[in-house]
């Protein structure tokens, strides 16, 4: 009884933090006497077509195990804590669609903009002579092609006037701590396609651990794990 309350209640709490979801699944196991302290053995969450603060997602799923929360606590009112960090198992689907409606997103926009900065720095050299060093760009597409993943986006440079940036990359594991971006070629409205001999490693930091990344046939498949704390 109390697993299925639990589970009806976080479903209506996701369902609250997203703008769409499909085929919505939660599933709580755990004894009643273990639940009521707090502790939760494991949860599975699924779902499709989902919309996060205006990321798409064509398909997730979370596997977590051994959830220390204070449960009791909640039962009086007050905010719903981790005791202890927790290791979440992640499977992650989304294809050129879901990329390119998601371009309205803040989270998207912000990713974008760090990756770029990165990007200038580790190619410092080799980008001397592409006047992009302190201009904004504002992404405006994004598709999957022949294994890799191409941008494009506008920015305004000295004289007020707006370019076009192009961006393609390919995207692989460098390890299960870092995405690897190679080979590079960039290019603008007046200079042709620079291609960057050194790939660009970006660090996801310690509390992610990525087993499989997979950029083909038009879509995006990782797996891996996260950890999630307090």
């Amino acid at each position: 009884m109390i697993t299925k309350l639990l589970s009806t209640a976080v479903k209506l709490y996701l369902r609250s933090q997203v703008s769409q979801v499909e085929d919505l699944q939660v599933k709580i196991s755990g004894k009643n006497r273990q639940i009521i302290t707090g502790y939760i053995p494991q949860v599975f969450l699924s779902c499709k077509k989902g919309i996060y603060q205006g990321l798409h997602l064509r398909e997730i799923e979370v596997n977590g195990d051994n959830i220390a929360v204070n449960l009791p606590e909640v039962l009086k009112k007050k905010p719903l804590k981790l005791l202890e960090p927790i290791i979440v198992a992640v499977k992650l689907g989304l294809d050129g669609n879901d990329l390119f409606n998601s371009l309205d997103s803040e989270l998207l926009q912000s990713g974008l903009t760090d990756i770029w900065k990165i990007i200038l720095e580790s190619e410092r050299e080799v980008l001397r002579d592409f006047p992009l060093v302190g201009f904004n760009i504002e992404w405006n597409n994004i598709a999957i092609a022949n294994q890799e993943l191409n941008f494009s986006g506008t920015y305004q440079d000295n004289t007020n006037k707006e370019k076009k940036l192009i961006l393609s990359t390919g995207v692989f594991l460098c390890n299960s701590h870092t995405l690897c971006l190679s080979p590079l070629k960039i290019a603008n409205d007046s200079d042709s396609i620079a291609e960057l001999i050194e790939k660009v490693e970006i660090d996801l930091g310690k509390d992610v651990y990525l087993e499989k990344l997979v950029v083909a046939s038009q879509q995006i498949l990782c797996s891996g794990k996260i950890t999630v704390n307090n």
